[in-house]
């Protein structure tokens, strides 16, 4: 009964060992993730971010009252100057069609980013120079939930 025990206490250790390191390997890579909770047409959406950014991004929809534009904004505020990647998940159907990238108004070449699907969800991945307070991207889709 007491090797049973050991060899239960070893496992427990071992397992809560390897949690921490992978979370701290994470915290070392300096990637954090970003989750946030978007209400549109009255059913929940999950999207998160993960980034090397200073600080947690800004994360909107476009006001769908001014445009007919669907749209998700992702605003990096800050003054540092650093080389910053993002990827930026959210579920299919809230951007539906041609999903294309904007950055500071610009639309992006899609060899610039890159873009995947799995069916349930979408991302949008970058690298890019930030020099201003604001960058400032929107992922934009020909249709939406909204």
């Amino acid at each position: 009964m007491k090797r049973k025990q050991v060899v239960i206490t070893i496992a427990t250790v071992l397992t809560i060992a390897s949690a921490v390191a992978g979370v701290l390997w994470f915290e070392i890579a300096g990637n954090k993730l970003y989750t946030y909770n978007l209400s549109v047409a009255e059913k929940n959406y999950t999207i998160t971010v993960t980034t090397n950014w200073n600080s947690e991004p800004k994360i909107y929809q476009s006001d769908s009252s001014l445009t007919d534009l669907k749209y998700l904004s992702i605003d990096f505020i800050g003054s540092s100057r650093k080389s910053v990647s993002f990827k930026a998940t959210f579920p299919t159907e809230l951007l539906l069609g041609n999903i294309s990238l904007v950055w500071k108004y610009y639309q992006q070449s899609p060899d610039r980013y890159e873009l995947f699907t799995n069916g349930d969800y979408t991302s949008v991945q970058m690298a890019f120079t930030h020099i201003a307070i604001n960058e400032h991207f929107e992922i934009h889709g020909e249709d939406g939930a909204w």
